[in-house]
């Protein structure tokens, strides 16, 4: 089969198109013909040669992706040849005391999927089957591809973390990012006001029409006075973070009374620096968030297939262009999720 592999890290261009041997089902797995995958910073981290993620020489990236049941294992369940199916990046044992509670995200043996096995830049790549999901006719496969790693991971940080209300303020930084996309539709679905922030002043009006009522080119200006502004000084309710040291000074102070910040990454940086008093006086909260449960996957799932949401997909590539669709990522052109068409 033909499939996107790495055998070194580094720029775009480590990201080479080759023959592999078609993979073959366990006895719980699911063989998926891929019909399309989608780009997430862990695809990038993976091959850039980020510590987290470490890279063993012909890896097929990919967490997202969607496609055709093409076979069935012995053993595996719920799906059968033919159906339409999209993958639920998210891996864990299923047995663990967590797991056993509904904290899936923090099983000690989770893993995102292609970061250590074969993942979704090839025609063909084999997932156990509780990390298939059926797609319903109506939703394209495309759409399908797109939303579960960045939608899933903003689902947990604004309901699962945040406990986002209606008629709060809600300031996504990013507002272009695969999760900026996802916090700014999925804040607004739940009837939040929304206000976010781009370093590029050409992708703002494109963002705005994600369902932001205010964007601003966080590059040129002062993003918390910003925020302080459009909210008459109340603040944010919730801050969806996900850059680090870049951005966070401007996000804590764009906190309101009872703010709460929730953050997923740290794609500038590690390490940043907290000044508490800004956190004590206004009682305000910062807390972490680690992608999402299965439980709320299947929460986001039935928003998603009921058309409430439409993934916000920016530009498709053919998979011999992987490399171009990574420049596009690291450039950060994009505004909405970039794609790989496999066939």
């Amino acid at each position: 089969m033909k499939a996107v592999i790495l055998n070194e890290t580094g720029g775009p261009e480590k990201l080479t198109l080759a023959e592999v041997p078609a993979p073959q089902p366990k006895a719980n797995e699911v063989i998926v013909r891929l019909k399309y995958a989608a780009l997430n910073h862990v695809d990038v981290w993976l091959r850039s040669g980020n510590p987290a993620y470490p890279l063993t020489p012909g890896q097929i990236p990919g967490c997202d992706g969607a496609g055709v049941v093409e076979s069935v294992g012995a053993d595996a369940e719920g799906v059968s040849p033919g159906d339409p199916v999209l993958i639920l990046p998210a891996l864990s044992c299923g047995t663990c005391a967590r797991c056993k509670r509904g904290q899936d995200n923090q099983c000690d043996k989770f893993e995102i999927f292609g970061t250590k096995r074969p993942g979704t830049y090839a025609e063909f790549t084999a997932v156990p089957d509780t990390n298939v999901v059926p797609v319903p006719e109506h939703f394209s496969l495309d759409k399908a591809a797109a939303f579960p790693l960045a939608y899933l991971t903003v689902w947990h940080m604004l309901f699962g973390r945040a406990q986002l209300t209606k008629g709060e303020n809600v300031y996504v930084v990013g507002g272009g990012s695969g999760v900026g996309a996802a916090a700014i539709q999925l804040a607004k679905w739940k009837g939040a006001r929304v206000f976010a922030s781009t370093t590029d002043a050409d992708k703002a009006a494109r963002i705005k029409l994600l369902g932001a009522e205010v964007v601003v080119a966080s590059a040129t200006q002062d993003a918390a006075a910003w925020v302080m502004e459009k909210t008459s000084g109340e603040g944010a309710d919730v801050v969806v973070e996900h850059v680090g040291p870049a951005t966070w000074e401007a996000s804590v102070k764009a906190l309101g009374k009872y703010g709460r910040l929730v953050t997923c990454g740290a794609t500038t940086g590690p390490t940043v620096n907290l000044d508490l008093r800004g956190l004590f006086s206004r009682n305000a909260s910062i807390s972490g968030s680690r992608m999402g449960t299965g439980k709320e996957f299947q929460e986001l799932s039935r928003v998603m297939f009921s058309g409430a949401i439409a993934p916000a997909v920016d530009t498709v590539f053919p998979l011999e262009k992987a490399a171009d669709a990574h420049r596009r990522f690291d450039e950060r052109k994009h505004a909405g999720k970039i794609l790989l068409q496999i066939s």
